[in-house]
């Protein structure tokens, strides 16, 4: 049976770590685990046959860092295929045809953008070089695994979905609030996946078998996909000068019960575990068949769909779902059509107002913001690549990309993390050819056009045709229905109210014959007109009334709001339906007759309208920077600095404090990792701004801190967020890069005087290294405090070498102000 079929018969035990298992026949982590696939398979296999023989029904690969970013770091890119077809041909010659091969897929050590430098492209052809490698080695299956950050799962699950035949695990990192640091909850997790195709959905890694129960427990709420569970033997401990996973085989097959019973259908060990733990899983497991899916259908092949049965978007952190009799509101105000402001700061490269205006539908009650770029003479794909990073900064909700431009598409799909609206196909040919496969590709729901080459049908039944097409079109490319709304195409009663009527009578026949969703622009029936909210809001009642599931309409409008509140928008109804039409139909007539001339365009707030406005002060700036946005943060600045204000005051009493409350933010889960590097961000541009008015030498700094990630450990995104955000707080850093010795360490030391030295580590093996600086910097003598983090890197560890311990990148500012604070005293 193929490796789908197998997990819908039976629950299968995947292998435990491999690193450790390395370690413990001789091999270091400089090294680069990978290599050894090549260099020493002999190795390699070994560990594989013990798994073997311990009873894992799936082999993992030796690759979890085999990619050719990982790799660079110990000059092995450009062997990114030998070792992964040579990894998973080892794997194939441990466990024979009795078994299956999994690929191992891990993040590639950098973050994406907009928060770091690695593009989605560049993400994507990593993830595919090596799934394509692994692939050609065997791989039955790949599992993208210990991924933080949904952006770079996004990326890893389109490459190997698009250039591989693989079935793939997705399997995230969880802490203990149950989110990960991103933000991303299982449900979000869930809702961005599952469309893009995920045969099955995982937590590893995270805080032990305990928290990933939990998590276990929320997929299976929310999915019917199969589920899989690697958590790590619980918690490292030291022991000697050795971090020890003491969780028991006994105590981690227990947990392994608990999965199969709530019915997780793969279950397989993390860091700490051995063949010993996995023979305890395959003894506790084997006598359980699997527990069947709440829906009954396992591993069919038709499109799957949410546990609540209906279409859903989600932003990294927040799900949206459509609810039956409740309309989806679509917020249209991130439109530059007749907005001579908003037009030129998109062809500046600015994103003031489409961050207002993120904020201000936000607030409103939107549930998707609809965003629209298309500007003459701009190149509009990296005008949607900003405007999307620039609305996701400002809000968490999800979004409707709207551009007929195909390229802008699919850089606003790559770019938004999340599950987003496509607005729009139509019937013409080159636009299925076209929009549908990127919808695909990328996950999205679609926006479908009733209108074609031969333009706006004139009859409710010539819209249903149109549509009919596209939805076939779409469902044989593996769209479902559920994921499709139909637009039935309203103009202005400017011209007459005859065609939207026959809009309205086209709502109930599109569901009724298709058995899809429904959508309207509402805002284009009063294009031209006077008293437009007035309007807008009569025709959005009776398209309601038809049926309507989803309206992109103008939410922060007085009339639409009233309509929501007060006619009962979220569920209540709007009642006689003739009487609605009869009051639309004479408010039409009235404006006709009016001879008032057409309302203007919705006016926005340049940034330098924003500038003329003036400064309040220094919690200005304070505030912006708490918002994360850069170009306010700029704008005030130098408007600020323009105003003779002192360069130092504004650090100190705008710059700072707002990254204060950012850290307070971050601590208490408000914000997460995202929010926290756009603050960051927005005050290195103030701080830069405020510094070149200081002169040299009079800049105050808050003292000098030595980085550097330990010997053996070339994992520094955890590093490199500590220096920005020490940084963006007054200190001077001296980074030392990564796999730092000791003796480097203490050189530097003695040269920099530094206030305090700051220590990474990623890995339990690599930890004990922060304990052999410590005796160094004993043995030289130098009385400089040691502060140390990491993902392993526990509060007893700390204690116990002397050291200082920081959970976070937050926290390990707070506490080297507290021990400069110290020093001083």
């Amino acid at each position: 049976m193929s490796f789908l079929e197998e997990i819908s018969k039976k629950i299968l035990v995947m292998d435990g770590a491999m690193g450790t298992q390395l370690m413990d026949r001789g091999v270091r982590p400089e090294d680069c685990f990978d290599a050894v696939n090549i260099k020493k398979p002999e190795i390699v296999l070994a560990v594989h046959k013990a798994y073997v023989e311990a009873g894992a029904d799936i082999i993992e690969t030796n690759t979890f860092g085999a990619n050719r970013i990982k790799l660079l770091d110990y000059g092995f890119e450009k062997k990114v295929h030998e070792i992964n077809v040579a990894a998973a041909q080892l794997a194939r010659k441990a466990i024979g045809a009795k078994g299956f091969v999994c690929g191992s897929m891990g993040p590639l050590g950098k973050m994406l953008d907009p928060l770091g430098e690695v593009t989605f492209d560049q993400a994507y052809e990593a993830f595919a070089e090596q799934a394509k490698a692994l692939e050609e080695g065997g791989a039955d299956v790949v599992s993208i695994e210990t991924i933080s950050d949904l952006q770079e799962m996004r990326a890893a699950v389109i490459a190997v979905k698009t250039e591989t035949k693989l079935p793939v695990i997705a399997s995230l990192t969880y802490d203990d609030g149950e989110k990960t640091v991103y933000g991303t909850t299982p449900e979000v997790a869930v809702a961005v996946l599952e469309p893009l195709g995920i045969d099955i959905i995982s937590a590893n890694c995270s805080t032990g078998p305990d928290g990933i129960l939990r998590i276990a427990k929320r997929y299976l709420a929310a999915t019917d996909l199969p589920v899989m569970v690697m958590p790590n033997a619980g918690m490292p401990e030291l022991v000697g000068n050795q971090a020890i996973y003491k969780m028991t085989p006994k105590q981690f097959a227990a947990y392994a019960k608990k999965f199969v019973e709530l019915g997780v259908r793969i279950v397989g060990g993390c860091c700490g575990t051995n063949p010993g733990h996995i023979r305890a899983v395959k003894s506790a497991v084997s006598p359980h068949p699997p527990t069947p899916s709440p829906s009954g259908r396992g591993g069919e092949e038709e499109p799957r769909r949410s546990a609540a049965g209906s279409s859903a978007f989600a932003s990294r952190t927040k799900v949206v779902e459509v609810k039956s009799g409740v309309p989806l509101l679509i917020g249209e105000r991130i439109n530059p059509t007749g907005r001579p402001a908003f037009q030129a700061e998109i062809k500046a490269g600015k994103t003031r107002i489409i961050r207002q205006e993120a904020q201000t539908q936000t607030k409103a009650g939107a549930d998707l913001l609809d965003v629209n770029v298309s500007v003459p003479d701009v190149q509009e794909s990296g005008a949607m690549h900003e405007a999307v990073k620039a609305v996701s900064a400002a809000s968490e909700q999800p979004l409707c990309l709207d551009s007929p431009n195909y390229a802008a598409m699919e850089a606003g799909l790559k770019t938004f993390c999340g599950r987003v609206l496509l607005n729009s196909v139509n019937g013409k040919k080159e636009s299925i050819d076209k929009v549908i496969p990127l919808a695909k590709k990328y996950g999205a729901a679609i926006i479908a056009l009733a209108l074609d080459e031969k333009g706006l049908p004139q009859t409710a039944d010539e819209r249903v045709s149109i549509a009919e097409r596209i939805v076939m079109s779409a469902v044989d490319k593996g769209i479902s229905k559920n994921d499709i709304f139909v637009d039935c195409l309203v103009m202005t009663a400017g011209v007459g109210i005859a065609g939207c009527l026959e809009t309205l009578k086209a709502i109930p026949k599109v569901k009724e014959i298709l058995g899809v969703k429904t959508v309207l622009g509402i805002s284009n029936v009063s294009h031209g007109l006077p008293e437009r909210s007035k309007l807008n809001a009569l025709y959005f009642q009776l398209a309601v009334s038809y049926g309507l599931d989803a309206a992109i309409v103008d939410v922060t409008d007085a009339e639409i709001r009233k309509t929501i509140k007060g006619y009962g928008v979220r569920g209540k109804g709007y009642g006689d339906r003739e009487e609605l039409l009869k009051e639309f139909k004479a408010a039409v007539e009235k404006v006709r007759r009016s001879g008032k001339p057409a309302e203007k365009r919705m006016k926005e707030i340049s940034l330098s309208e924003y500038r003329k406005a003036g400064l309040s002060g220094y919690q200005d700036v304070r505030k912006a920077v708490i918002a994360g946005d850069s170009e306010l943060v700029e704008a005030l600045v130098r408007l600020a600095l323009e105003k003779k204000m002192n360069p130092q005051r504004i650090i100190d009493q705008g710059l700072l404090p707002g990254m204060e409350v950012v850290g307070k933010k971050f601590n208490k889960k408000e914000y997460f990792l995202p929010q926290v590097i756009e603050s960051a961000e927005a005050m290195t541009r103030g701080f830069q701004l405020c510094k070149e008015k200081i002169p040299k030498g009079k800049i105050k700094v808050a003292g000098k801190v030595l980085l550097a990630t330990v010997k053996g450990d070339i994992h520094d995104i955890g590093k490199n967020i500590v220096k920005m955000m020490l940084e963006n707080n007054g200190f001077a850093i001296i980074d030392l890069g990564k796999d730092v010795p000791p003796e480097k360490i203490i050189e530097a030391a003695k040269k920099e005087r530094p206030n305090v030295i700051a220590l990474s580590a990623l890995l339990t093996t690599t930890m004990v290294e922060m304990g052999v600086v410590k005796e160094a910097l004993e043995k030289a003598k130098l009385n400089i405090p040691l502060l140390v983090g990491g993902a392993v890197v526990t509060k007893g560890y700390a204690d116990r070498i002397g050291a200082v311990y920081s959970l976070d990148a937050v926290g390990a500012v707070a506490l080297a102000k507290k021990i400069m604070k110290a020093a001083k005293k």
